[in-house]
């Protein structure tokens, strides 16, 4: 009698070697972005702010902070999202999180939020920079250029990727500061710090130009 070879599957996925958190705040916002196919993609673990032990966001490769979550608690848990960095790893902290109150260096100046300028023509002063850069394989200026909540400043050699372009007291253009940048130089890893708001846009479904960065900004962090 012929032996029967026992049965294996074929179809399991194999295991992904890095591992990606998204700290959220629970709100509505977040819970679409979380059910969303196109994010689920990337396999990540969905951390609830407001759970968050000491300690729970360690042995992750990549942590998304999630835009416009509770200050008191962000603040509480900073060590915890400068340690991600600080151990070789990328954050990313999306806006509206008060970010120059727990990363070192980095200065904060407000600006009105103009939401309709692609409706009444005014120039939104929004420019790319640093063409060369490896996002640019991914993000496009549809994906980055919709509104803002305010420029950042720092005086480490980060990699400005989106700024605002004003008159000096002159009238000549110059980069008042930064919307979007890549942060290599201040920690062992990578820090990418925004104030662009894209979770909370997608699910409200309102700014399409959001959708487009929060699938871009995956693809970029996880392809590289």
């Amino acid at each position: 009698m012929t032996a029967v070879e026992p049965f294996v599957r074929t179809d399991n996925a194999p295991q992904r070697g890095r591992r990606l958190a998204i700290v959220h705040s629970g709100s509505y916002a977040h819970l679409y972005a979380m059910k969303d196919p196109a994010v689920l993609a990337y396999q990540p673990d969905f951390v609830y702010l407001v759970d968050l032990d000491d300690g729970g966001l360690d042995g992750y490769d990549t942590v998304i902070v999630g835009d416009r979550l509770h200050p008191e608690l962000v603040a509480r848990h900073a060590a915890q999202f400068r340690a991600v960095a600080e151990r070789g790893n990328t954050l990313v902290v999306l806006g509206e999180n008060a970010v120059h109150t727990w990363l070192p260096g980095i200065e904060w100046e407000g600006r009105p939020t103009n939401f309709w300028w692609w409706v009444t023509g005014e120039d939104p002063m929004i420019r790319t920079r640093s063409h060369e850069h490896e996002s640019w394989q991914y993000l496009t200026s549809k994906s980055v250029i919709w509104h803002h909540h305010g420029l950042l400043r720092t005086a480490a050699d980060v990699v400005p990727l989106l700024v605002s372009e004003e008159p000096d007291a002159d009238g000549r253009p110059h980069d008042a500061g930064m919307m979007l940048y890549e942060d290599t130089v201040t920690t062992p890893g990578r820090i990418i710090v925004t104030t662009l708001d894209p979770m909370y846009h997608h699910g409200s479904n309102f700014m399409t130009g959001a959708t487009r960065f929060l699938y871009a900004l995956l693809r970029w962090i996880d392809q590289t």
